[in-house]
C-alpha cells in the first residue's frame, strides 16, 4: 500500500507543471576517503588472515566493492601519500640521496625557492584543491608528520586539524620515548565526529589518516594479547625497543640504534620475537578496526554515507624480517609484503555490492577515481593514473601495470610479473636484471630472468618509456616562496624519529 501511495505522490508532483523543469544536475557526491598507516594487505581478515583482525572493515568491503590486488607506489608514507593526492608517481630518477629535501620524490616540481625545503612544492596541483576550485568543503585530519603542514601536505584542504594540543599534553606526561607520537584513532574520530556534528557547507571532502598499526607496536592492553601468539615474558615496549634496535640498525643510525637492547641483546629467540611482535600488529589493526565502525556509524549519523564516495586503504605495508628487515624500506626490491595495500570503497549509489575485483590497481588510479564520482574527469587528463570506475561497474578496461623508481633501482610490476633493474654499481659494472613469477613464487625466492628473456626485454622497455616519462616532467621557471623557509622543529623531528624516520 505504501508503494502505491508514494508512487501517486509522485505522479502528482511530475504532472503538476507549473512551469519548473527538474533539476540538470545531481547533487555532487560527498568523499571520504580514509587512509591507514602501514597496514598491509595480507593482515586484515577479508584476505584470509587467520585472526579475525578486522571484522568491521570485512562487512564493509563485502558491503561494496573489495580489490585484491592493489598496490602502492611508493612503501613510504612521503612519497606514497602525495602519489595517491596528486593521481602522480613519485621519481627517484636523478635523486643520489635520501634526505628530508628529496624524501618525498617529487623534487622535479620545485621552482627555485623550494629547493632546499622538506615540503611538497605548491607547484604539485593536489586533490584537496581541485576538489575545493569545484566547490568542495575539505577537511583533512593529519597524523602522521610526514603530512604535516611543515610538508606542505595541507595545500586545498580548508581546515586541517593536526592535533596539536593533545600531542603537546601526552607528550609531556610520557614515561618513554616511543609513547605519544601520535593520536590514537579513538582521539582521531572523536575529532572528525565532533567537527562533522558542528555542520558542513555543500559537498564535502574528508581525509582521514589514521596510524594504527605504524610502529610502535604498542595497543591498548585488552588488545595486545587478543590473539594466540608468543610471549616472550617481554613487555610490550621492550618487544618495541628491540624492534626499533633493528629499525635504527637498517637505516644506519647507530646513534640511535644503541639507545635500545637488540632481540640477541635480551636473549630472545628470532621466531618467538617476531611472533609476539606480529600479535602486538595484529591487536593494533583490530583495535583500528573497532574505531573504524564507530567512524562509520557516526558519519552514517550524520548524513555522510548516502551520496558518499567511502574509500578504506592504505599508503604501504610492513614487513616483519620476511627478507631480512622490518617495518617499511626500500632495502629489498620492494617486495609484496611492502607493496601490496588493502582498498575496499562504497560508491555513492550504494552500488554494486558484494564485488570482488582481482585486477591490479594502484595507488595513483585513486585520485582519477574520485574525480570520476565527482564528475571533474578533465582534472585527471595529466594522471598517471586511471579511474577505476570502469572495472566497479563491470567494464574491463586494458590490464594495468605498476611502475615504481627509487634511488637503487626501478620495479615494473603486472599480475604475474616482478622485474627489477638495479642501477650500474658506482666501480663501474653492468646493470643487474632480475625476474620473479608472483603467482608461482610470492614470496620472490627465485630470479627466473634468464628463462624468460622476451619478458624480460618487455619489461625494460617498458620502464625507459616509463622513465622517459618522469624526466620529462619539467620543472618551473618560477621561484615560489609559500613553503619557502620551512622547517621541521626539534618536537616534529623527535616524532619523526620514534616513528622510524630517520632525517639525517
Amino acid at each position: 500500500m505504501k508503494t502505491v501511495v508514494v508512487s501517486v505522490l509522485l505522479l502528482a508532483i511530475m504532472t503538476s507543471g507549473c512551469g519548473r523543469s527538474a533539476p540538470n544536475k545531481l547533487e555532487p557526491p560527498n568523499v571520504v576517503l580514509i587512509t591507514v598507516d602501514a597496514l598491509r594487505a595480507d593482515f586484515v581478515s577479508y584476505a584470509g588472515h587467520p585472526n579475525p583482525t578486522s571484522p568491521n572493515l570485512d562487512a564493509f568491503a563485502h558491503d561494496g566493492v573489495l580489490f585484491t590486488q592493489a598496490v602502492t607506489s611508493f612503501p613510504g608514507t612521503a612519497p606514497a601519500m602525495p602519489s595517491m593526492m596528486t593521481g602522480l608517481y613519485p621519481s627517484f630518477e636523478n635523486v643520489d640521496a635520501w634526505t628530508k629535501a628529496t624524501r618525498h620524490g617529487f623534487n622535479e616540481f620545485e621552482s627555485p625557492g623550494e629547493r632546499d625545503s622538506p615540503g611538497l612544492s605548491d607547484n604539485l596541483r593536489m586533490l584537496a584543491e581541485i576538489l575545493r576550485d569545484a566547490g568542495y568543503q575539505t577537511l583533512g585530519f593529519c597524523t602522521n608528520p610526514n603530512l604535516s603542514k611543515t610538508a606542505n601536505f595541507d595545500q586545498g584542504f580548508s581546515e586541517y586539524f593536526q592535533f596539536q594540543s593533545y600531542l603537546k599534553k601526552i607528550r609531556a606526561e610520557r614515561s618513554h620515548p616511543l609513547i605519544g607520537n601520535y593520536p590514537p584513532a579513538p582521539v582521531v574520530v572523536n575529532r572528525v565526529l565532533n567537527r562533522v556534528e558542528r555542520g558542513l557547507e555543500g559537498p564535502v571532502f574528508l581525509w582521514i589518516h589514521f596510524m594504527e598499526p605504524h610502529s610502535p607496536y604498542l595497543p591498548p592492553k585488552k588488545f595486545s594479547r587478543l590473539f594466540s601468539r608468543t610471549d616472550t615474558g617481554f613487555t610490550d615496549l621492550e618487544i618495541n625497543e628491540s624492534l626499533y634496535h633493528l629499525l635504527y640498525t637498517q637505516q644506519g643510525s647507530l646513534r640511535a640504534a644503541q639507545g635500545f637492547p637488540s632481540p640477541e641483546d635480551r636473549g630472545l629467540d628470532r621466531a618467538a620475537f617476531v611472533d609476539q611482535l606480529l600479535g602486538l600488529y595484529e591487536g593494533e589493526i583490530r583495535f583500528l578496526d573497532g574505531q573504524l565502525n564507530r567512524l562509520f556509524e557516526g558519519l552514517r549519523r550524520q548524513g555522510l554515507w548516502e551520496n558518499t564516495l567511502v574509500m578504506v586503504t592504505a599508503d604501504h605495508g610492513e614487513e616483519f624480517l620476511e627478507h631480512g628487515h622490518v617495518a617499511h624500506h626500500e632495502y629489498t626490491g620492494l617486495a609484496e609484503e611492502l607493496i601490496q595495500i588493502p582498498l575496499a570503497l562504497k560508491t555513492p549509489s550504494g552500488r554494486p555490492i558484494g564485488v570482488v575485483i582481482d585486477d591490479l590497481v594502484q595507488t595513483v588510479d585513486f585520485a582519477p577515481t574520485i574525480l570520476d564520482y565527482a564528475s571533474l574527469s578533465a582534472d585527471a587528463v595529466d594522471m598517471d593514473g586511471v579511474s577505476l570506475r570502469p572495472l566497479i561497474e563491470g567494464r574491463e578496461p586494458p590490464p594495468l601495470t605498476a611502475y615504481f623508481s627509487t634511488i637503487h633501482y626501478h620495479v615494473v610490476r603486472d599480475s604475474r610479473w616482478k622485474y627489477r633493474l638495479e642501477k650500474a654499481p658506482a666501480d663501474g659494472g653492468p646493470p643487474r636484471e632480475l625476474l620473479f613469477d608472483i603467482v608461482a613464487d610470492p614470496t620472490e625466492e627465485h630470479d627466473v630472468a634468464d628463462l624468460h628473456r622476451e619478458v624480460v626485454g618487455r619489461m625494460r622497455r617498458q620502464y625507459q618509456e616509463f622513465a622517459l616519462g618522469l624526466t620529462s616532467r619539467a620543472p618551473p621557471s618560477e621561484a615560489s616562496s609559500s613553503s619557502k623557509g620551512k622547517k621541521i622543529d626539534r618536537e616534529e623531528r623527535e616524532r619523526l624519529e620514534a616513528l622510524g624516520y630517520i632525517t639525517d
